[in-house]
């Protein structure tokens, strides 16, 4: 029987729909059973509310649009779910968030373009691009000439070859420079860009792959610049204790992309220690399943060991001595 039952055989039924009303609304308030009635009372009484605060009882929610875009915008650039901030986006690219799948795909690309012989224009060994522009800072192409007191290195790219034609400079490297700058990367270019317009898709996904990448450490930067994190202040030499402390802490925070996730993106499972890190993780979070189900979890091993007591000589009378030491009066 409820106590609405009951209490309508008591006081009239009205009155205890009433009671029961507002028993249910004071159930909705956080620890009302830790407090009394007149206690409430009087603080109901010294509340203060709202008044003349016309835009913030015109709100409709609990956060307003533009000043959640006042924090995404001024403050940091969060990747998580409705904007939410994560661990990696300071730090992601160490525990290789949204690079290293990018990265990997891209190189998949890549290496099958290669095996079907599609960047043949660069990489071919006698008149590829890139093997040409290696010939040409290895010297292979430069002659060395005097004119009184004057030597002229040039360059010469011979006929058939990507960028061919001669190119002066008082050094070696300047020659060079000029062989770049006029010949050798405007043919890359041209070259690269047959090869674009030939093999549009896997173009388009490696360029997709490499704005991920990209737009991810532009963010990090910004986040790290928002966050006031200067690295060049920061102490060198420092033992990372507070790190290994929290690790059971650290552990139980398992959101994508928080610090469970970074801690064992980095962790060398190939070594003991990695592996360490790993292990009290897993075993903070087991411990907390287990105190969820009521099983007592209190396994805290002392760290003190027991020291030997130093020697510091005879400090007490024997009985002989001390009976010596009496004073007969």
């Amino acid at each position: 029987m409820s106590t609405y039952s009951q209490l309508q055989q008591i006081i009239p039924p009205d009155q205890a729909l009433a009671c029961k009303g507002i028993q249910a609304s004071l159930e909705q308030v956080k620890s009302v059973f830790n407090t009394t009635l007149p206690l409430l009372a009087n603080a109901t009484l010294t509340l203060e509310s709202n008044v003349g605060l016309d835009s913030i009882n015109a709100l409709t929610g609990p956060l307003p649009a533009n000043v959640v875009s006042f924090y995404q915008t001024t403050l940091a650039t969060g990747s998580g779910a409705r904007g939410l901030l994560l661990l990696t986006d300071l730090i992601g690219t160490i525990a290789g968030n949204n690079v290293t799948e990018p990265l990997n795909n891209t190189t998949v690309i890549l290496n099958s373009m290669t095996s079907a012989g599609d960047f043949t224009a660069l990489t071919n060994s006698v008149n590829g691009v890139y093997t040409v522009m290696e010939n040409c800072i290895a010297g292979d192409y430069t002659h060395e000439s005097s004119y009184g007191n004057t030597t002229v290195y040039t360059v010469i790219i011979p006929s058939g070859l990507p960028g061919a034609g001669s190119y002066s400079g008082g050094s070696p490297g300047a020659a060079a420079n000029r062989a770049f700058a006029d010949g050798l990367n405007p043919a890359m270019i041209s070259v690269v860009g047959t090869i674009a317009a030939a093999y549009p898709a896997p173009v388009a996904a490696t360029t997709a792959y490499f704005d991920v990448i990209s737009q991810k450490l532009v963010n990090q930067n910004a986040n790290i610049a928002a966050a006031g994190i200067v690295y060049a202040n920061l102490v060198a030499g420092q033992q990372p204790w507070g790190l290994v402390s929290g690790l059971s802490t650290n552990g139980l925070n398992i959101v994508e992309g928080g610090p469970a996730y970074v801690l064992q993106s980095v962790a060398v499972t190939s070594t003991q220690g990695g592996q360490a890190i790993l292990s009290t993780m897993r075993q903070a979070r087991n411990q907390t399943r287990l105190s969820t189900a009521g099983i007592q979890t209190d396994i805290t091993i002392s760290d003190q060991y027991p020291q030997p007591v130093a020697n510091l000589g005879n400090v007490q009378y024997t009985v002989a001595e001390a009976s010596e030491q009496k004073v007969i009066g």
